[in-house]
């Protein structure tokens, strides 16, 4: 499952909150909702009960004023009795809950009893129809006292369904926010921790290259690729200061060379060059002759210096003439030596990788001829998919205590800071014919070029 990015981790816990809790509330809506249609339900019958009971109520006044007057009802007080009386049958709620029978005899007696309330048939008509209202009454009245228990019992049901819901989507908030914080928390502290031991290895100088996230996701993301680039860049910067102190160091060891050798040189010839003028002829010429050879082992050893500060072969001939000009010079008989430099990988050499590169051949030559007694000695460099690769592989006796890792000695640690200043991954390990030592470095092609 691929990890969520910063910020979708830390709302994850308030969304799915936010989540259940919008639902409890839309369910909490949809009971009300129902709650509201039964209570208008019990509302649309005490309204047609109040109706039906004013029909009944006019209907019987109309009644009784013919029964009781002698002389009569006005008549205005009958119309007025029976616009009620009509009104209040045909009102929409009360009709369309009559039976259709019923809903024939109303209309017609209502249409006698509004043309003529006086009329005998009107009065026929209003007693014939009395008790049939009666009865509807009485039906009416059943089905509101039905409709108010039915609303009391589901009233009481959606109250008591609605508060276990509620409780239930609260403890399931109560436990998604302890899970999922808990799950975002150990996330979270794991990414922050791994970026405080990076910067705490730093502070205390243990300089070990970090892997930049391929794909920035989120803040954290960033800060790694940010620190990943840092490091680099620290190990650049110490790699080319432990480049300048063995430079520094070589300057030291050429400046003894000159000193206590050539220098040294220098003043004998002088002295033998004084001596030999005050010798006779047959003398003096011997002593020229010693002169001339010593003058052939000086320039020889001046020669040497130059080659060490800067080899001339390497710039006109190419890293591979170099590299064996070398070989023949500390190995005398280089027949065990293989150089296989590819060509294409070394013109993909800028000039500074290149002067790197062939410090780390002699280092590794060196360490192959004082300390590994092998016979045979196999150099390479090639392109490897995006990558130029050099290996040094001796068949000798391998690495002291079998341990790899180790690295100690000066020679291996050179090699390493110079790799680190190219960006390159060094390695020192067991050969892989199972005996022997192998040196590897891994340069990335783009940026040599």
């Amino acid at each position: 499952m691929p990890r969520l990015p910063f910020i979708y981790q830390l709302s994850l816990a308030p969304a799915a909150i936010i989540a259940l809790l919008t639902g409890l509330i839309v369910f909490t809506l949809l009971q009300l909702a129902h709650i509201r249609h039964e209570n208008e339900v019990v509302q649309q019958w005490i309204r047609i009960t109040d109706r039906l009971h004013i029909a009944i109520a006019a209907g019987y006044r109309l009644q009784d004023a013919d029964e009781r007057s002698v002389d009569g009802i006005s008549r205005p007080a009958k119309e007025e009795q029976a616009v009620i009386f009509s009104e209040n049958l045909l009102y929409p709620e009360v009709i369309y809950k009559t039976p259709p029978e019923l809903q024939t005899r109303i209309r017609q007696s209502v249409s006698e009893i509004g043309a003529s309330p006086s009329a005998a048939s009107a009065q026929a008509a209003l007693r014939a129809l009395m008790p049939g209202l009666e009865a509807l009454d009485n039906a009416f009245w059943e089905q509101k006292r039905a409709a108010y228990a039915n609303y009391y019992t589901k009233l009481n049901s959606v109250i008591a369904r609605l508060a276990e819901v509620s409780l239930y989507a609260l403890l399931a908030c109560i436990a998604l926010a302890i899970v999922l914080s808990a799950a975002t928390l150990r996330s979270v502290r794991r990414r922050l921790g791994a970026l405080a031991e990076y910067a705490r290895d730093v502070c205390n100088g243990k300089l070990v290259p970090i892997t930049s996230p391929p794909v920035v996701r989120d803040e954290l993301d960033a800060l790694t690729a940010g620190l990943a680039a840092m490091t680099q860049r620290l190990i650049h910067v110490v790699a080319a200061e432990n480049l300048l102190q063995g430079a520094e160091q070589e300057r030291k060891r050429i400046a003894l060379d000159l000193h206590d050798q050539v220098l040294a040189d220098l003043t004998a010839l002088s002295r033998n060059l004084e001596a030999a003028e005050s010798t006779d002829t047959l003398q003096r010429t011997e002593r020229y002759a010693r002169l001339h050879s010593d003058l052939t082992l000086l320039a020889t050893d001046i020669r040497r210096v130059i080659d060490d500060l800067h080899p001339q072969t390497l710039d006109i001939l190419g890293l591979e003439a170099a590299t064996r000009s070398f070989i023949q010079r500390q190995a005398g008989d280089s027949r065990q030596w293989a150089v296989r430099l590819d060509s294409d990988a070394e013109r993909a050499l800028s000039e500074f990788q290149r002067v790197n590169l062939f410090r780390i051949l002699c280092e590794a030559i060196t360490n192959v001829l004082r300390h590994s007694d092998a016979s045979a000695c196999v150099i390479a460099l090639r392109t490897l998919d995006d990558r130029l690769v050099l290996t040094v592989e001796d068949n000798g006796a391998g690495i002291p205590d079998a341990n790899p890792g180790r690295g100690d000695g000066h020679g291996l640690s050179n090699i390493r800071e110079r790799a680190l200043s190219m960006g390159g991954v060094f390695t020192f390990g067991l050969s892989s014919q199972g005996r022997g030592a192998r040196l590897e470095l891994s340069l990335p092609l783009a940026s040599a070029r």
